[in-house]
């Protein structure tokens, strides 16, 4: 009998050692047997494949015990209590019963509508009655009494079932008579938009080609150069503004806008900037009486700090500013004196500046870029000058781009001024002759000039070099300023 169950072993061990190979680090992997596949978190996974346990080195292996199993699921399971997954894990004990599929939302919302339906059956029985109620009583009083009272006609909003059926779409409802009634008295009061005057006959249509380009605003660019002539008139800077200053002149203004210019050029900072900041430092300059003088520096470069971050789309650091001044102010100081400006200019920096004209005027006269340098250029000058300060916008946008068609072709002034022009400038050419033959002026004293940034600054090949134009010198700019050319 012990021999047979000895033999009986020997034939198990046998077979156990053909099913798993052992390796250098007795580790035993289990070969693959068909139909021993569980599902895991990742799919099918082999069930051969189990940990097993090397017992001693020239003994074969043994498997977990199933206590270990029992205990190996359960700290899984625990592991991954907060995890929500649709994958079947597998570690489960308890077999998971079919859910019940998700109701549509016909389905899920029916059980309301016919709640719904029958609350608005409720609502209408409950009104009819008390109307019958009202009606009766009001028979019997004028039974009693003997008059006829006088009936108020009231208009009553009888309610309407919004369901028909359970599963009505939104999109078969209609939308009631007072909403109707509302839409009837929106279109009544609804502004009428007055069509604009058509053209004059000789006057040429500059947006017509425009209209494909929601850029250029071709609809209402009309209304937006309409406005800001008004801007204009409303933020005037009067002849003389300086009459209230008993320490700042004209020439101490052009002093500084010469620097302000090239600190604007050094910064790379938009043309629009610059002008901007001029606009501010008049209109400061003009409300605020007996500046004192080392106040006249940090009231430029604030409103150049103004201008920037209203203007730029990259403003620079305020501490640029305070380097470019040479530290002669602090940030507290420029950050108060920035207050103290948007207080004193109404917290309104909208005053229009020429280069918005000019863009307009230059298209109207079919101009080239270089005539719209030379047009910037003659702007910039102005600026400076003390003397030109009081002009509108336009008007020194409309003297400077006459003077720029008229020095490069070979056109009189009063041939250079088209009517068109003169009707989307809305000045006529006596009314700008004396303000370009004070532009000429200026151009031929720039020579004269001990600070000459504008000049520079134009004498670059991004601008075309307008400022060093031989036209400049010519006998017909002499002429126009009045002046003899030796």
């Amino acid at each position: 009998m012990e021999v047979q169950t000895r033999k009986l072993r020997t034939v198990q061990l046998h077979d156990q050692e053909n099913i798993y190979g052992k390796t250098k680090t007795h580790t035993a992997f289990p070969s693959k047997r068909d139909g021993l596949t569980v599902r895991g978190v990742l799919g099918e996974i082999n069930g051969n494949l189990q940990v097993q346990r090397d017992v001693s080195k020239g003994k074969i292996t043994v498997t977990v015990s199933e206590i270990d199993k029992k205990s190996n699921r359960a700290a899984l399971r625990s592991n991954y209590n907060h995890v929500q997954s649709k994958v079947d894990s597998g570690l489960a004990t308890k077999p998971v019963l079919p859910t019940k599929p998700s109701l549509r939302r016909e389905e899920s919302t029916a059980s309301l509508a016919v709640k719904a339906a029958a609350r608005t059956k409720l609502l209408l029985k409950e009104a009819q009655k008390t109307k019958e109620a009202k009606e009766s009583q009001a028979k019997k009083n004028d039974k009693i009494n003997g008059l006829h009272a006088v009936k108020e006609v009231k208009t009553t909003k009888t309610i309407k079932s919004i369901l028909r059926d359970p599963t009505d779409s939104l999109g078969k409802l209609k939308l009631s008579e007072a909403s109707l009634q509302g839409q009837k008295k929106d279109k009544a009061n609804s502004v009428c938009f007055v069509k604009p005057l058509p053209l004059p006959s000789d006057i040429e249509d500059i947006d017509a080609r425009d209209s494909n380009s929601p850029l250029l605003m071709s609809i209402y660019i009309k209304d937006i150069y309409r406005y800001l002539t008004e801007l204009e008139e409303k933020y005037p800077i009067e002849k003389d503004h300086f009459k209230n200053q008993t320490h700042i002149t004209g020439k101490m203004r052009a002093t500084l806008l010469e620097w302000l210019a090239e600190v604007q050029h050094q910064f790379s900072l938009v043309l629009e900037t610059f002008q901007i900041t001029v606009g501010i430092v008049d209109r400061y300059l003009q409300i605020v009486p007996d500046l004192p003088r080392n106040k006249l520096q940090l009231v430029g470069v604030t409103a150049l700090f103004i201008a920037s971050k209203y203007e730029e789309i990259y403003a620079p650091n305020v501490n640029d500013f305070i380097y470019v001044t040479d530290c002669a102010y602090t940030k507290e100081e420029l950050f108060q004196c920035e207050r103290d400006i948007i207080v004193k200019l109404g917290y309104c920096l909208a005053r229009p500046i020429p280069l918005s004209f000019l863009r307009r005027f230059v298209k109207a006269a079919h101009g080239t870029s270089k005539n719209h340098h030379l047009a910037k250029y003659l702007v910039d000058l102005s600026l400076v000058e003390y003397t030109t300060a009081h002009y509108r916008p336009s008007e020194v946008a409309a003297a400077a781009i006459c003077l720029s068609l008229h020095l490069l072709s070979s056109k009189s002034l009063k041939d250079v001024w088209t009517p068109t022009l003169s009707y989307y400038s809305g000045y006529t050419f006596e009314h700008i002759n004396p303000i370009i033959k004070k532009l000429a002026q200026i151009v031929v004293d720039v020579e004269k000039n001990k600070f000459k940034s504008v000049y520079k600054i134009y004498s670059s090949a991004e601008l075309g070099k307008v400022s060093t134009l031989p036209q400049l010198r010519s006998e017909s700019i002499y002429r126009l300023a009045e002046v003899s050319s030796s």
